[in-house]
């Protein structure tokens, strides 16, 4: 993927994980989808098989742990663009990210939902 085209969901699972989910909800995965679909690493899986469980078992802490919705049920499938190149993502600055995500989330937060701010805080509080 070169990046410079944004491709479908569909062909964005299919090139980045080798498989495609039977439905989005928005832009997002099913987390138990990957982790049916991505559980256990067979024996003498080729290198880029490899890179596509690496990446589902990725998406899994990001949408269990680091950037969870409240449900924890999902996670949005843009963090895939940034799983396409191992050696891009480490330049990613991910504690951008993570306050990003934290501001968005406080942004959305209503009197009622106060205790559903999102598992950022965790890695916030883990900065402190």
């Amino acid at each position: 993927m070169d990046g410079s085209v944004v491709p479908n969901k569909e062909d964005l699972c299919d090139a980045l994980l080798g498989k495609v989910p039977n439905k989005f909800q928005g832009g997002r995965i099913d987390m138990k989808w990957l982790e049916t679909n991505f559980k256990d690493l067979p024996l003498n899986v080729p290198n880029d098989g490899k890179e596509q469980y690496t990446r589902a078992f990725i998406l899994r802490l990001i949408g269990d742990i680091l950037m969870s919705d409240k449900t924890r049920n999902m996670v949005d499938i843009m963090w895939l663009l940034h799983l396409a190149d191992f050696k891009g993502c480490g330049r990613l600055i991910w504690e951008s990210t993570v306050l990003a995500m934290l501001y968005r989330e406080l942004c959305r937060v209503t009197e009622l939902d106060k205790m559903s701010i999102s598992a950022c805080l965790l890695l916030l509080q883990s900065w402190a």
